[in-house]
């Protein structure tokens, strides 16, 4: 189970996940990237672990 981000959220991490690439010497990110596929791979699994943790430490607050 995972707790989804809202829409609002997903545009941020999006932006913030792009930045960071940028920041630290990725080129410009856009759909003519040559590694586009890849990096929207990685950052659709980063964003699933945020959901994941997000969900256990939801449900490990309630189950005290």
């Amino acid at each position: 189970m995972r707790k989804e981000l809202t829409n609002g959220e997903w545009i941020l991490f999006q932006d913030d996940f792009y930045n960071l690439l940028q920041k630290y010497g990725v080129e410009k990110i856009d759909i003519e990237h040559k590694h586009f596929s890849q990096i929207c791979k990685i950052r659709n699994e980063v964003a699933e672990f945020i959901e994941e943790e997000r969900y256990l430490n939801e449900h490990k607050e309630l189950s005290r």
